[in-house]
């Protein structure tokens, strides 16, 4: 069993890995498994109809796929001629059938319905017709690289793999679990309309008057605690995209009193950013100002991520922390980089300081929750 495709499907798999196309190994050995039972003989037709069954898996795919077919030339009828001769010599020759040896293959012009070549100036693969053994030619293609830099890949053979495996990034902590933790963060005050019955006031003016014309009522409780999130959006925080997600995510989950999250890079400057792509900038003074008496979590790597220490960067991030504390009653920092590489950067030095910066994991993310509802 030939574990390689015809040179023709070989340089379509080329080209829609090239575009983007997300076939792989279990897609390429499907092709080969195909063509061994059978499928796609007989002409060019039956061969672009099996690619589009395979690989093609929506309508832009499927016209990637046409489009393939129709800007390839087709065959040299003489050529293909002298092919079909060979065989028939071949399936009279019972000897040479039963030990077949592998034609060698040069790049020139395109040639028979098995053969083609990536479109845009790649080398097409031909058979030479010299060779008796031309219909059992192999293409070795071990160290072509697609755009991708990916190698293709060769299998002795199928891998035993029963079921599919779809590989998904695990988040640090669920959306579900931080809408958990941001409950924990309440300040329960009582505010608003006197709906809720208050039975030791009633029963204090029952006793007082000797009658009771009402009952005493007073606001219910609800949750006043209020949290202002910046994150660090700079490239060194790319590997942490999706955590700076999940908090975006689970924020409107937590039931806070208000709660915004901004976007800075590197450190908070002049301006703070409505979006991680730092867009619709605001000064930063109007957004500390705006949430005054609020608590302040700070979510950024400190530099600990590239290793570096900028004594600048750390006295001017101690100095945008010295402000903070007169406006927000807790401040805590959350770096996602292991504490153990804080030492010697930028993150050591602010950890130093009066603000505690907290790994991110769920045992200290839910410290983190208790040093900003002010239990120490």
């Amino acid at each position: 069993m030939s574990h390689t495709l015809p040179p023709l499907l070989l340089g379509l798999f080329r080209e829609l890995k090239a575009n983007g196309v997300p076939v792989g190994t279990r897609d390429y050995l499907d092709g080969v498994e195909a063509l061994r039972l059978g499928f796609g003989q007989g002409d060019r037709a039956a061969l672009r109809e099996l690619a589009s069954a395979l690989w093609g898996r929506s309508d832009e795919e499927r016209r990637l796929i046409a489009r393939w077919f129709d800007v390839l030339p087709p065959p040299d009828e003489v050529l293909i001629a002298a092919i079909d001769d060979e065989l028939d010599a071949r399936d009279a020759d019972t000897d040479a059938a039963a030990a077949p040896a592998a034609a060698t293959v040069r790049p020139t012009a395109p040639t028979l319905a098995g053969s083609g070549a990536v479109p845009g100036g790649a080398p097409v693969e031909t058979v030479d017709t010299s060779a008796a053994q031309a219909a059992r030619a192999r293409v070795s293609f071990a160290a072509t690289r697609e755009g991708s830099g990916l190698p293709i890949p060769r299998l002795a053979s199928a891998p035993p793999i029963g079921e599919d495996y779809v590989l998904d990034p695990q988040p640090l902590i669920s959306p579900r679990d931080m809408a958990v933790l941001w409950r924990r963060y309440r300040r329960s005050t009582r505010h608003g309309p006197r709906t809720e019955m208050d039975l030791a006031a009633t029963l204090r003016e029952r006793c007082r008057r000797g009658q009771l014309c009402r009952p005493v009522c007073r606001p219910r409780r609800s949750n006043s605690a209020r949290l202002l999130i910046l994150a660090d959006a700079s490239p060194s925080m790319d590997p942490w995209r999706p955590f700076l997600a999940t908090l975006a995510a689970s924020l409107p989950l937590g039931r806070l009193a208000r709660a915004e999250l901004r976007y800075f890079n590197n450190q908070p400057r002049r301006q703070l950013y409505a979006t991680p792509d730092l867009d619709e900038p605001e000064d930063r003074d109007t957004v500390l100002r705006r949430h005054a008496g609020a608590a302040l979590l700070v979510v950024s790597d400190a530099g600990s991520a590239r290793g570096a220490l900028n004594r600048r960067r750390a006295l001017q991030t101690a100095d945008f922390l010295d402000d903070a504390r007169r406006l927000f009653p807790s401040t805590v920092w959350l770096n996602p980089m292991p504490a153990r590489r804080w030492a010697g950067t930028t993150a050591g030095l602010i950890a130093d300081g009066p603000v505690p910066m907290l790994p991110v994991d769920a045992s200290h993310l839910l410290r983190a929750i208790d040093i900003l509802r002010g239990t120490k």
